[in-house]
């Protein structure tokens, strides 16, 4: 089996890692000082579940031609990097090639496959805490990290491919789940995602100040219920107390946590605006439903974004 990986940060370093301890053909494409790390010192993880090692992956290179057609690939990139991604891993991609996008939001396989237009291309979510500790150094904490996978309903797949997946992914001690709609699951982390992501950027404040300011917190409700109702409309079968439970998130976290995209912000790199606010926006538009706090948001929160 041959394998690819493009995006390697926290989960893609994380996932790649896991399959090259477990002995399989992995391939990634990485770039600048990652690569040259990768190649020179390998993929080092530091997981409170699995331990700390080094492996080296089969090739590193930021020219997918050199790894040519694989049997499956691991998309895990920011959003925003989505359609650069897809053309770079083009010539690893053949009819039968199984593709995992790994990202944040909602819609990535559908994105990723009108980039693509070849490929068999899953619904995919992973539920991971990890974070990039240096160039290739990835530390790993959480206890229940999992990836869940689905085939898509516009592109179905047959049950043998996600099995292969799935085969993968346990032999490599990463736990997977095949669904029937891996979106669902997508949609009820998006509407805490948005909410987070939207509210603690907007406000540049931490866990803390939307709790304890009522306007940050109102605003953090609203976009909460915004994006519910976006998905009810689009007929996602959303848990039926999603608002709630983005609620009880929040108030699980450390009071000093900040969301991915406040992070970016803070750092002035380029951050998953169009992911939390516009894609949001886009989808309320066409389906009638009002998103005046996300919009609120975009507009002020686009003049920060890096060109």
């Amino acid at each position: 089996m041959k394998i690819g990986i493009i995006g390697m940060g926290a989960i893609g370093g994380y996932i790649a890692a896991m399959l090259c301890r477990s002995k399989e053909n992995v391939n990634v494409v990485a770039y600048g000082k990652t690569l040259n790390k990768i190649k020179t010192d390998g993929i080092s993880l530091e997981s409170e579940i699995n331990g700390n090692f080094t492996v080296f992956p089969t090739l590193a290179t930021d020219n997918s031609d050199e790894i040519g057609v694989v049997d499956i690939i691991f998309v895990c990139v920011k959003g925003y990097s989505l359609k650069a991604a897809a053309k770079a891993i083009l010539p690893m991609v053949g009819d039968h090639t199984l593709i995992i996008p790994i990202i944040n939001g909602v819609d990535g396989g559908n994105k990723l496959y009108s980039y693509l237009r070849k490929g068999k291309v899953t619904d995919a979510i992973m539920s991971i805490s990890s974070k990039i500790e240096g160039d290739g150094v990835i530390k790993h904490t959480s206890q229940n990290t999992r990836i869940f996978i689905s085939s898509n309903k516009k592109r179905p797949m047959y049950k043998r491919d996600l099995e292969r997946i799935y085969n993968v992914l346990t032999k490599s001690n990463i736990l997977c789940e095949v669904r029937r709609d891996a979106e669902i699951f997508a949609w009820n982390n998006y509407v805490f995602n948005c909410a987070f992501n939207v509210t603690d950027s907007y406000y540049d404040v931490k866990v803390k100040g939307i709790l304890e300011d009522k306007m940050k917190f109102e605003t953090f409700c609203n976009v909460a219920k915004e994006c519910e109702e976006v998905a009810r409309s689009k007929g996602i079968n959303l848990h039926p107390n999603i608002y709630e439970n983005a609620i009880s998130t929040l108030k699980s976290l450390s009071k000093k946590s900040i969301s991915s995209m406040h992070r970016d912000v803070v750092s002035g790199k380029k951050f998953e605006l169009e992911l939390f606010c516009g894609d949001l926006c886009r989808m309320g538009k066409d389906l009638g439903v009002p998103t005046p706090y996300t919009q609120k948001a975009y507009e002020k929160l686009r003049v920060l974004q890096p060109v």
